[in-house]
């Protein structure tokens, strides 16, 4: 599969990401709108809860919000098996987006790196990294994964701006593609 084929992956992933996410704030506004009919009153200045849970119609739980372990929030949406299918948290205090595939390992996280850049990262259905977008102080970088999660592939910016290429068999042997003469 090529680096485009790989790509226009990610993208219909991002895309379904963005349709979790919707619906994740529709699932919201739907909790209050119920509470509000409960009540037989619509009209709110506050909501406070420490935790939301919202049911589908067999009883099961299907989006949740709350806060994590380190006091940040958290949106959890779950199948109606009860699997992980979006993750909104953070990380060491930095937001993170997470999905999920069937068998219940990441697909795709969004995140920020140790030094404030922004990260996509794909996983394998094993679980092993596909792909990862990112950036250091130089520019963009990709790095590409094979199947076993070893780097096969690398494009980045060098220190000056240039491009730079490389590519490895899986036991690291392989070579680096920098322009000039």
């Amino acid at each position: 599969m090529t680096l485009e084929q790989r790509l226009e992956r990610l993208e219909k992933h991002n895309r379904r990401l963005t349709t979790a996410l919707t619906l994740t704030v529709v699932a919201m506004c739907a909790v209050v709108t119920m509470a509000a009919a409960e009540l037989k009153d619509g009209y709110f200045d506050e909501v406070v809860a420490r935790n939301i849970w919202v049911m589908n119609d067999a009883g099961k739980i299907i989006v949740g919000l709350g806060a994590d372990d380190g006091g940040d929030g958290l949106v959890n949406t779950f199948s109606a098996e009860g699997k992980n299918l979006v993750k909104l948290t953070s990380a060491e205090g930095k937001g993170t987006v997470s999905t999920y595939q069937p068998n219940g390992k990441k697909l795709v996280q969004l995140s920020t790196t140790a030094y404030g850049h922004g990260t996509v990262r794909t996983y394998q259905p094993n679980g092993k990294r596909l792909v990862d977008l990112t950036a250091d102080d130089s520019g963009g970088m990709i790095n590409v994964y094979n199947n076993t999660g070893e780097g096969i592939a690398q494009m980045s910016a060098d220190e000056y701006g240039n491009g730079v290429v490389g590519a490895w068999n899986r036991k690291g042997k392989g070579r680096t593609l920098k322009p000039g003469p």
